[in-house]
């Protein structure tokens, strides 16, 4: 006798949420370990040759059943297809900051668009999101050690450090995270300079 379709759905759902909460968790404490060596100042960049749309893809993948969950559609238009001497984990962990904050605060988003291209030496990638947005006051104060928006304790968990992180990680690879001035929604744009 075979199991209804939802008791064979529930263990999977459970699985995805493990799985989710696990990651979560993996960055929260690779976000606080960076942030003690950035006060160390012992955190520099590791230069490898990687492709900077397969770690982009990598972190996507990482996300997908979360997002899919959220009813969050990916779009992506992927241009940094060829080689280059980089550190693919400050790429890796800018982008899953950015991505996270997608998933934790924008919960009335439809779509994420990530998109990177190389211009003159350097690897640049936007992420966008439709989501409420950032108020003008407060779009500074973001890159702040420990700011969070919202003190609601209902509001999504987090250390108030991913974005002031992200910045130090693409400034020490020669680059910068900013928010750019969008209609609506969120426009983080990402340099990282090529060595």
């Amino acid at each position: 006798e075979s199991l209804p379709e939802d008791d064979m759905q529930r263990p999977r759902k459970r699985l995805d949420v493990i799985v989710s909460e696990g990651q979560r968790l993996s960055r929260l404490i690779g976000n606080v370990l960076t942030f003690a060596r950035q006060e160390r100042r012992s955190l520099q960049p590791t230069f490898s040759r990687r492709v900077p749309d397969d770690i982009i893809e990598q972190v996507l993948k990482h996300f997908q059943p979360a997002l899919a969950t959220l009813g969050i559609r990916v779009e992506t238009e992927l241009n940094a297809v060829e080689t280059q001497r980089l550190d693919s984990d400050f790429l890796a962990q800018i982008l899953g900051n950015l991505i996270s904050n997608v998933e934790k605060y924008t919960t009335d988003s439809e779509s994420l668009t990530i998109c990177s291209r190389i211009e003159e030496g350097t690897v640049i990638i936007d992420v966008i999101d439709d989501g409420p947005g950032i108020a003008a006051q407060d779009r500074d104060r973001i890159f702040e050690p420990f700011v969070r928006l919202s003190q609601d304790i209902s509001s999504a968990a987090g250390t108030g450090i991913g974005l002031s992180i992200s910045r130090e990680l693409a400034r020490l690879h020669g680059g910068d995270v900013r928010l750019m001035d969008s209609s609506s929604g969120c426009h983080f744009f990402v340099t990282l300079r090529l060595p």
